[in-house]
Order: structure tokens, then C-alpha cells, then sequence
């Protein structure tokens, strides 16, 4: 069991829920097999579980912020904030993927801070901002009514300040919306009179290899922003075999528990890239990461492909381990996609309904279901999606 006893709180619901109800939250309360396993599409966990580490954390804080704002907060002291929301509306909770809590300098208040809201996404998707927004009208609200429950809310009362920050990584650019007012439509006179946000965008697609953090002893920044940049690039294989840089970094703090916790979901995250490396680049990726860590088992391996075996040998494949993996992979592709799909018109549309949910988790064809998450990014009503779902079938 990998345990990080840096993170405060992030476990903890902030609100009782029913089991239906819950939210997964990835942490290193369980094993990193196990949430790796339970799961096709890994790119959530290897961001979650990284940058709720401590010192990744203030790391990443740093190079997100401005030298004159950096100079005002206790970075140090920075705290993982419970990031689970429930929406009275709906009776559904939602989570940010990640809310950092940053004390001002020197503040006798321990409500004098500001927020960092980061939302991650490894596909384009253009209503992030709206996203971002939702997390931060829950905080809003959390904190007036902690203020009217501890009587701090009186005229003078000032709300903490909220960064929010969109994090991409994929094999695109990311176009979606990066201030709140793009969100509106456009009236001539009412660009003063609407709420407007700016969110700080880290686009790794758009960034080059020398533009990515390096913060004095915290190397697993850089790597894990490194692979994030190419994971779903075509040069992971040339990356993996002549990057030597990249793990050579972690020599000085192989006995620091934190390097080692991330060294376990940094290979796993790499394994689980499989279908872009040959099995002689997985060998020696995992060799060399262990002889960095002078332990032949410290990386213990991680059997990626037997889900998609398992999901083979459930559909009727018996024909053999090599056919099962195959057929397994190409129904783990396709269920990658339908999980995409449905889960980006509930963000954009609610919650849709089992008779459009049923139909689509029934489609077989990859490149049909890749034009259908085209129609669902690009669609600005479910009207406009479902036409266009139509006009495919």
C-alpha cells in the first residue's frame, strides 16, 4: 500500500453521499495496480495522483504563478483542498481534478488565501472555462457560509481569491474558450455588464521541451510534465530510448519516498502506452528505470494488456492469449471512445437519457465513434449533436 502523508484532505468527501453518487477520486490510498487496472483511459490518474504530491504541488504553483504573487503566499504551506462538489440541483456530486489552498505570508487568518482550480484534459474540449466556473461557485459558497457559520460575514467581508487553470495535453492544440465572457454571447455594449474570468491555459502541445519547468529538487515536475507533452505523440518510442536526461535526474533522490511513489505511476503511466511501444522499448524502459533505482524489483510490473484480455476472453474470444489481446484492445478502444462521448455530453448537455446513452454504447465501428466525439466537441446544442447523430446512422 503507497501511502503520501503530504496530502491533507483530499480524500475526505465534502459531503455525506449515497454510493450512486460518488465521485471517484484517485489516491495514493490504494494501490497504484488496482486503480490502474479498474480503468481504460489512465490519463486522469497519472495527473491526479503526481500533482497531489507535496513538493509537486508547490513546484507547479511556482511555475504557474507570477514572481509578484509568488512573492505574497506561503507556497510551503500549500494544502490539497477537498474537491468534491454536490450539486443541489441534480443531486449529483462532481469534482475538480485538482484544488490547491495557498495562505498568504505572515496571516494571523487562516481564511486570508487564495485558490488554484486546475482542470485537466487530454482532448479538446471548448467549455472548460464553464467547467472551472462551476467549481468555483461551490467554493463561493463554501466559503460564505463557513464565514456566516464562524460570524466573519459582515460588510467587510472579502471572498479568497480563485486562480482557475486549464491544463491540456493531448494530440491536438487546445481552442476552447480561455476567458468567461466567450462564454456569453456577444451584444454590442455588454461587454462591461457580464461576468468575465481569465484562466492561466498550459497547453503542452504548444509547448516546446525547453519551455517546461525545471524547480531546484523537484525533478518529477519536469518528467511528469515531459511524458504528459508525449504520450499521445508518435515520438514516444525515439523519447523513451534517447531522453536519457529525463530519468538521470532522479539519481540524487532515489531514497526519497515521494521519487519513488512517483517512479512506480510514472512507469506504470508509460506502460499503459503500450499499444506505441514494442515490447523490447517496455524492456529496456524498465530496466533503465531500475537501474537508476540500483533495485532489480522497486518498479514491480504491471500486466496493462490483461484487461483488455479479460474484456476479449468476456465477448467469446477462446481462441488463444495472442487473438484475446487483440480483439480485447480493439473493444477497449471502442469503449475508451463511448466512455468519452457519453461523458462529454453529460459535462455539456446534463445528464442524458438511457435511450441515447443505450444506442451509442451499442456501436462497434472505431472511425464511426470518432466522428460521433467530432459531432459532440463541436455541437453547441444536444438538438444540434443529435441531428447530426442521425444524419451518421
Amino acid at each position: 500500500m503507497l501511502k503520501n502523508q503530504n496530502v491533507e484532505s483530499q480524500t475526505k468527501p465534502a459531503v455525506e453521499s449515497s454510493a450512486e453518487s460518488q465521485v471517484e477520486c484517485f489516491t495514493w490510498d490504494k494501490t497504484i495496480e488496482e486503480q490502474f487496472q479498474s480503468r481504460l483511459v489512465n490519463h486522469d490518474i497519472f495527473f491526479e495522483l503526481v500533482f497531489q504530491l507535496k513538493k509537486v504541488a508547490c513546484a507547479f504553483a511556482i511555475f504557474l504563478l507570477s514572481l509578484e504573487l509568488r512573492e505574497q503566499l506561503d507556497i510551503p504551506n500549500l494544502k490539497i483542498s477537498v474537491r468534491r462538489f454536490r450539486d443541489d440541483n441534480n443531486f449529483k456530486e462532481s469534482r475538480a481534478d485538482m484544488v490547491y489552498e495557498i495562505p498568504l505570508k505572515n496571516a494571523k487568518d487562516k481564511h486570508v488565501k487564495i485558490y488554484i482550480v486546475i482542470e485537466h484534459k487530454s482532448y479538446d474540449y471548448s467549455h472548460t472555462i464553464s467547467q472551472l466556473l462551476k467549481y468555483e461557485t461551490q467554493i463561493i459558497e463554501t466559503e460564505i457560509e463557513l464565514a456566516k457559520k464562524e460570524e466573519r460575514y459582515t460588510a467587510d467581508f472579502k471572498l479568497p481569491p480563485i486562480i482557475l487553470v486549464i491544463f491540456h495535453h493531448g494530440d491536438s492544440a487546445y481552442t476552447g474558450s480561455t476567458e468567461l465572457r466567450d462564454e456569453f454571447m456577444q451584444i454590442k455594449g455588454i461587454e462591461n455588464l457580464i461576468l468575465n474570468q481569465q484562466a492561466i491555459v498550459l497547453d503542452l502541445f504548444k509547448m516546446k521541451k525547453n519551455d517546461l519547468p525545471r524547480i531546484k529538487n523537484v525533478p518529477e515536475l519536469y518528467i511528469a510534465l515531459r511524458i504528459m507533452q508525449i504520450i499521445l505523440n508518435k515520438d514516444l518510442k525515439w523519447t523513451l530510448e534517447n531522453d536519457d536526461d529525463m530519468l538521470e535526474e532522479l539519481k540524487p533522490y532515489v531514497n526519497d519516498p515521494d521519487c519513488r511513489n512517483f517512479a512506480r505511476i510514472f512507469h506504470y503511466y508509460v506502460l499503459d502506452s503500450s499499444r506505441k511501444l514494442t515490447e523490447t522499448v517496455k524492456k529496456q524502459f524498465s530496466e533503465k528505470l531500475n537501474q537508476i533505482f540500483k533495485e532489480s524489483d522497486m518498479i514491480s510490473p504491471l500486466n496493462v494488456n490483461s484487461r483488455y484480455i479479460d474484456i476479449g476472453k468476456k465477448e467469446g474470444i477462446e481462441i488463444g492469449i495472442e487473438i484475446g489481446m487483440e480483439k480485447g484492445m480493439e473493444i477497449g478502444i471502442i469503449k475508451e471512445r463511448i466512455e468519452a462521448i457519453i461523458s462529454l455530453l453529460d459535462v455539456k448537455f446534463g445528464e442524458i437519457s438511457e435511450t441515447v446513452r443505450k444506442p451509442l454504447q451499442e456501436i462497434t465501428n472505431i472511425e464511426n465513434l470518432k466522428d460521433i466525439l467530432q459531432f459532440a466537441k463541436k455541437s453547441d446544442t444536444f438538438e444540434e449533436f443529435n441531428n447530426k447523430l442521425q444524419s451518421l446512422k
